[in-house]
């Protein structure tokens, strides 16, 4: 088998497409000529990581999909999330998991709702950067010394 003719079969040999003699020289080359046993494993991973961006990619869209059901069904038209519900779903509000169409219905129940309005401000100021401390110079020397004096044996209590 010729390279060029080998290169136009690896997807039908991957497809399990080929009848029996023709997948036989097939794999005869694939084990004598190097640089096509490298191309078909480059071929076979890049195929490989296309499922698996496939796989991600569904899960991500089941899981935007769940929590839009789980808000749907929260909720009837006219109506507002619950206080319960809202709680439920407040850490896929803070992951961004929340559409901006759903987004509306949080942000309509924060209005109204000093509870949860209070919640979702103090869950936005936990999830912000403190603010740096610098910490006094000398506390580093005191910290220092004690554990030089403690590594010595000479701790004093």
């Amino acid at each position: 088998m010729e390279c060029a003719q080998f290169e136009e079969l690896i997807s039908d040999y991957l497809d399990c497409g080929m009848a029996r003699p023709e997948r036989r020289n097939f794999c005869e080359h694939l084990l004598a000529c190097r640089p096509c046993h490298l191309l078909f494993n480059d071929v076979r991973e890049a195929i490989d990581g296309c499922h698996e961006w496939k796989q991600s990619q569904m899960s991500e869209i089941a899981m935007f999909t769940e929590v839009e059901q789980r808000i749907i069904n929260a909720t009837t038209a006219g109506e507002m999330l619950s206080c319960r519900t809202l709680d439920a779903l407040i850490s896929d509000y803070f992951d961004g998991l929340i559409e901006s169409a759903y987004e509306t219905i949080f942000n309509e129940h924060f209005a109204v709702c000093d509870g949860c309005r209070r919640l979702v401000e103090g869950v936005r100021e936990s999830l912000e950067e403190p603010e740096p401390f610098e910490a006094p110079e000398e506390l580093y020397d005191r910290i220092f010394a004690a554990t030089s004096r403690a590594a010595a044996g000479g701790a004093r209590r």
